[in-house]
């Protein structure tokens, strides 16, 4: 008996070899398969070029560093623009739509060899530029056009064109505005047009004249064109194109894009970087200009308070007569200490002129006057009559010793002295008048001039205020007018700070897709892996047994061996050939059978199986076999009244009258239907003619007479019994038997049929049972794949 393999997880890779070495026709076919997919790939591919260019993004502050410095008198702090804001606008939609708006993209021309792949569909087509096919189209922009469909051109000779397309489905677009018109439905193009005539079709609008540069001559392949919206050429780009610092810290950033068709590609990326440095400089000009409109609003504003504060000035020094506040403010104080002098001294006069009135009231006949002097009166005039009056009264005084007061010399003196003194008085009287009035004409101006001094303040503040405004609105106004200088002389010099380094250029000098190399090993990795991976999904997924291990891990019914495959002749053979695998496999399975049987008396063994199939006759016919060419006496019983197959394999008459069926239904004798195998020793007792109750006969009295007589007669018999999955007749023997055989078929036993089995034998319903592998095949089992190796060396 065969020792079981231990269940283990771990991965044998030398059975997995093994499987795999067995199956090296799938890997043949398969790697050719995958040889094939990479050669039909790398046709049908089209070359795939990277570019690259290089460009500076500059300081990160944006617009004219005068404007900044300008708008610094606003307050305006220059926040910058980060570097992955720049890349973000340098790959945003807006400047790649403009810079494929400039391109002449709109019309994408391609190219199908006449080779065999394209035989039936053009599959292996190539993207040319323009000029490299025999024609050019001009779309018409303003009309709507059918995008996005193969529109194939031919010669039609005589300088014509034969246009046709057709589509399940197409839709109808503005290409400058890439607005759906609307959706077409079985889209059908064919019409010829002269060249430089314009094509005018419900779909399309086209002009196609002839490249005059292209080559004359009849070229193997045919040519067709698409029109394309800006909308997706922006997207097709945008998609491809990739922008990235070259150091962390770097202001320079690669541009990368790829693409089948280099100068479309070469034209994008330069057009991309043009368009971009353009918007740093537009938008540097709109801040310069921005600048200067301000400062010239601020400007204008200006000079009207330029213009109002000036204009208050004035008035104000007008109004006030204020021109030099200190001039006029020394001026005040000495204008009012001479009025006060003079005051002072006309008040004194006045008081002089009326003591001296009062006196001259109060002394009308005084002949002695005091001299005008010695009252302090300085008035010529005054001072002259007062003389008068002193000498008319020194000559009344002479003439009043000699003469008499009717002296007519005195009279007229007295006379004279009444009228001077009359005089006196009056001019007394008058000069007080005036006195009067010029000490009023002296107090008034005496308050003109303290007002004057006491408003000089307030004057001299507003003044300075006045003044103040004037003079910082015209200094303002001068610093705005030389700044708006500067600005406009930046403005008129602004250069962008943006500046393209490295032009595009082709990276690596060829494509860089697809690599053939790169592709070969793919399609060996995968013609490789394919296999294994079909051979392992075959193997988990097989639920067949298919070795000892497989068993293992199922069941512990211990293993009486494994019956090799072998060919039609060989089983046509395997009777009288005593060598070869087959008998080698028996012979084992009988010496396993013999040693478990020592000690004890098996002679009475079953044969049986889950399903029909598997073997169980055939294992059950050649144990007996071997065990009668071994020198036992051995009887094969077969005990599958359904489906009989025993008398097959022994040359018998299958429709004989006697066997089983008949002597359990009374109608044969034991020697009737015993016969001879052919093999010495060895008698077979067949099913014979089919009954309609096999369960009752095989459960009768004379089927347990039948079984005690053979075990007389015999040293083994050998029971072919029905298979155990199917019907209960393995039920009714199995108390009978001394030793039961569970025949398995490699690739053909379900696992779940073993595990019934296996129920069973824990149970203990079924006792003393083996199991045999029938239809092993050596070369394809890893466990035994030195068999057959072994079974030629024991029989050269």
């Amino acid at each position: 008996m065969e020792t079981r393999p231990t269940s283990t997880d771990e991965i044998d890779l030398h059975a997995l070899f093994f499987k795999l070495r067995n199956r090296w026709p799938l890997f043949l076919v398969s790697v050719l398969l995958a040889g094939f997919v990479g050669y039909v790939y790398l046709q049908l591919k089209a070359p795939v070029y990277n570019f690259r260019a290089t460009m500076l993004l500059g300081n990160q502050s944006s617009g004219s560093k005068r404007a900044q410095e300008l708008l610094q008198i606003l307050e305006v702090q220059n926040k910058g623009v980060k570097m992955e804001d720049e890349i973000g606008l340098l790959k945003s939609v807006d400047v790649v739509r403009r810079a494929v708006e400039r391109l002449p993209f709109t019309v994408s021309y391609y190219a199908a060899p006449g080779s065999w792949l394209n035989t039936v569909k053009d599959l292996q087509v190539r993207e040319r530029p323009a000029g490299t096919v025999p024609f050019r189209v001009e779309p018409n922009l303003k009309a709507p056009q059918l995008a996005g469909v193969r529109i194939y051109v031919e010669p039609a000779g005589q300088g014509k064109f034969r246009v046709h397309a057709n589509a399940k489905q197409g839709q109808l677009y503005s290409l400058p505005t890439s607005e759906l018109v609307r959706e077409v439905l079985d889209v059908n193009i064919d019409q010829t047009v002269a060249a430089g005539d314009t094509l005018r079709h419900p779909l399309l609008t086209v002009v196609i004249k002839p490249e005059p540069d292209f080559p004359t001559g009849e070229a193997n392949e045919h040519y067709y064109f698409t029109l394309n919206t800006l909308s997706a050429m922006t997207a097709a780009y945008q998609a491809g194109l990739s922008v990235k610092p070259i150091d962390h810290d770097s202001r320079i950033v690669e541009l990368s894009s790829k693409g089948m068709v280099p100068a479309k590609q070469i034209q994008f990326l330069d057009t991309l970087m043009a368009v971009f440095v353009e918007d740093d400089l537009r938008e540097k000009n709109i801040t310069g200009a921005k600048t200067v409109a301000f400062l010239d609003g601020e400007i204008a504003n200006l000079s009207d308070s330029l213009r109002r504060s000036a204009a208050a000035l004035s008035n104000f020094r007008s109004s006030r007569g204020v021109v030099d506040v200190g001039a006029q403010s020394g001026e005040g104080i000495r204008q009012l200490s001479e009025l006060e002098a003079m005051q002072a001294k006309v008040a004194t006069n006045r008081k002089y002129y009326a003591n001296m009135l009062n006196y001259l009231r109060a002394n009308q006949g005084a002949s002695q006057m005091v001299s005008p002097s010695s009252v302090g009166i300085e008035d010529p005039v005054v001072n002259n009559l007062i003389m008068q009056l002193t000498d008319l009264n020194s000559q009344r005084a002479a003439l009043g010793v000699n003469a008499s007061t009717n002296n007519p010399l005195v009279t007229v003196l007295d006379e004279r002295i009444r009228t001077a003194k009359q005089s006196l008085i009056q001019t007394l009287v008058n000069m007080t008048r005036a006195t009067d009035i010029a000490l009023r004409d002296l107090n008034q101006q005496l308050g003109r001039v303290r007002g004057t001094i006491s408003a000089m303040p307030e004057n001299e503040r507003q003044l300075a205020r006045l003044k103040g405004e004037s003079d910082f609105n015209d200094k303002k106004y001068n610093f705005l007018v030389e700044k708006r200088s500067e600005a406009a002389i930046a403005l008129a010099t602004n250069a962008t700070d943006k500046k393209v380094i490295d032009k595009t250029e082709m990276v690596g000098g060829g494509p860089s897709e697809p690599k053939p190399p790169l592709v070969a090993l793919i399609s060996l990795v995968t013609g490789l892996l394919l296999p294994v991976g079909i051979v392992l999904l075959l193997d988990k997924s097989n639920r067949r047994i298919q070795s000892k291990e497989d068993l293992s891990r199922i069941t512990n019914i211990p293993l009486l061996g494994v019956v090799a495959h072998g060919s039609t002749a060989d089983k046509a053979t395997m009777l009288k050939e005593v060598k070869g695998p087959i008998a080698e496999s028996f012979r084992s399975i009988r010496v396993n059978l013999q040693y478990l049987s020592a000690g004890l008396d098996k002679k009475l063994i079953g044969v049986t199986s889950s399903v029909p199939g598997e073997g169980k006759t055939f294992c059950t016919v050649n144990l007996a076999a071997e065990m009668a060419q071994s020198g036992r006496k051995v009887l094969l019983l077969e005990c599958d009244l359904r489906r009989p197959t025993v008398a097959g394999y022994f040359n018998i008459d299958t429709n004989a009258e006697h066997g089983l069926s008949t002597y359990l239904m009374g109608l044969s004798t034991l020697d009737d239907c015993r016969q001879s195998s052919g093999v010495p020793h060895l008698d077979v007792i067949c099913c014979g003619p089919i009954p309609p109750n096999p369960t009752e006969l095989l459960e009768s009295a004379r089927m347990d007479s039948l079984l005690s007589e053979l075990r007389q007669q015999y040293d083994y018999v050998l029971l072919d019994t029905p298979p155990v999955g199917y019907v209960a007749e393995f039920f009714v023997l199995v108390r009978h038997l001394d030793a039961n055989i569970y025949v398995v078929r490699q690739n053909y036993t379900d696992r779940g049929l073993v595990s019934q089995i296996n129920e069973l034998y824990d149970e203990k319903k079924v006792k003393q049972l083996y199991m045999i592998i029938n239809d092993m095949h050596f070369t394809t089992t890893y466990e035994y794949r030195y068999k057959k190796n072994a079974y030629a060396y024991s029989h050269p």
